[in-house]
């Protein structure tokens, strides 16, 4: 009863999720020049195109990270927006193509696209900016630069020793977490 419970509500979540993004290209379609057999047909091939692009995002994600380092962060996410875009238009034209039920002009297929890309690409600006911002913040704590330093001289056990004695007020396991961070980097 308990996995029924809990797989309800897992499904009950994910359709939370992905709620405003139906809507969005349900807006979408009813403007554009679409024209379908049902509206539950119409459901279930945005629900598809969303997991389609999305399993084929994952791996191109992953490649754009990797490159990622290489390229200055700004263009880093334009060229992310790019493919991104690339990669849901692809996504959208397969299944359009073997999906006779439903029929989407390219206008509005662009149109689409465009919006996930750009939606996908707040979302992918929002999540460097919050780590960036979190790597600034902890840059500037004096323990963190006093642990820099010790590192350098010392083992991580006597850094953690020497740290717990400077900051008496700080929880033990906070400065561990802090040097192990510092020490696996």
């Amino acid at each position: 009863m308990s996995r029924l419970v809990s797989s309800i509500s897992l499904v009950l979540l994910s359709l939370l999720l992905v709620l405003p993004l139906l809507m969005i290209d349900g807006l979408i379609f009813y403007v554009g020049d679409v024209s379908y057999d049902s509206f539950v047909g119409c459901l279930v091939f945005l629900v598809c195109f969303y997991l389609a692009s999305l399993v084929v995002s994952v791996v191109f994600d992953g490649v754009m990270r990797a490159l990622g380092g290489l390229f200055k962060r700004r263009f880093s996410n334009i060229l992310f927006a790019v493919v991104n875009g690339s990669v849901s238009l692809s996504v959208l034209l397969w299944m359009d193509l073997y999906v006779a039920s439903i029929t989407i002009s390219l206008a509005t297929k662009v149109v689409l696209v465009s919006v996930h890309t750009v939606l996908f690409y707040l979302i992918h600006q929002s999540s460097d900016s919050t780590a960036s911002s979190s790597e600034d913040s902890a840059q500037h704590e004096p323990i963190v630069q006093d642990a820099i330093r010790l590192l350098e001289d010392v083992d991580p056990v006597t850094c953690v020793e020497q740290l717990c004695l400077k900051y008496p007020d700080l929880p033990k396991k906070d400065i561990i977490r802090i040097v192990y961070r510092l020490h696996g980097n």
